[in-house]
């Protein structure tokens, strides 16, 4: 039993990383070769994102999660606590957000919207459905269980961030906490709700209205841009309240019982 919890995290880690580097080495050969059609470069991200989603979907159904990861249950409890974190994090892409773009072709929209679908399905299906589910059946579904599980997955979910290395260090220590925020809530947001698909409509809308003003244009490769540290402590306020919100969740709900 110790041995297949392993090895099934590992499998996970290794070929979740995979996708990711591979994913950024055909960008990285596309912007060699002079393509930065954004069409042809979301095209990839959407195929990344549907390794990961099968991936994901394999590792659950063999490690017998559907009722853990929130794919078996039928009913959202408790929905309205995924009010905070949709407003909230919308309101703050909007506000941070470039202007759109004016080339909003047809295809551009609907390839856009499939890519944050995408990415919803994806990071929720592998970060909370799997490995977060994975943790819960193996240290148990006792409060400590479960913190320790929401934890471990969500520090895993802010160190893949650091995969591009394009933000100086202050500036990848900020996505780190910031993506460990949010990996926070949402983990125990899936705990108390007990159903993941609206948490991955969720995801996918924030990362709509962040994204949005780049719908259509070129994609070029960044260079390193470093982040000063009062920018990446901005950052960090701005992501606290997830934080906080979190740990009210933790606090206030009760969520042991996990069937």
């Amino acid at each position: 039993m110790q041995s297949k919890f392993w090895s099934s995290i590992a499998v996970f880690a290794v070929t979740f990383i995979s996708v990711l580097l591979l994913r950024e080495y055909t960008y990285h050969q596309l912007w060699v070769q002079g393509i930065t059609d954004y069409q042809i470069h979301t095209a990839v991200g959407i195929f990344a994102n549907v390794l990961i989603v099968v991936i994901s979907y394999l590792l659950i159904k063999n490690n017998e999660l559907f009722t853990i990861s929130g794919l078996k249950n039928t009913k959202t409890e408790k929905w309205y606590l995924l009010l905070f974190p949709l407003i909230y994090l919308v309101s703050l892409n909007l506000l941070i957000a470039d202007d759109p773009s004016t080339d909003m072709l047809f295809v551009n929209i609907t390839l856009f919207v499939v890519y944050c679908l995408s990415i919803g399905f994806a990071e929720e299906l592998s970060i909370r459905g799997f490995l977060q589910s994975h943790f819960i059946k193996h240290f148990g579904k006792s409060k400590k269980g479960i913190l320790l599980s929401v934890l471990a997955a969500s520090l895993f979910f802010g160190v893949i961030h650091l995969i591009k290395f394009d933000s100086g260090l202050y500036g990848e220590f900020a996505q780190l906490f910031y993506a460990t925020f949010i990996g926070l809530m949402f983990g125990i947001l899936l705990v108390v709700t007990k159903r993941i698909y609206p948490l991955i409509i969720v995801h996918a809308l924030i990362d709509f209205f962040a994204d949005f003003g780049e719908v259509g244009l070129p994609v070029l490769q960044k260079a390193a841009d470093p982040s000063s540290l009062e920018n990446a402590i901005l950052i960090v306020l701005l992501t606290s309240p997830c934080l906080i919100y979190a740990l009210v969740l933790m606090a206030r709900y009760k969520y042991v019982e996990v069937k």
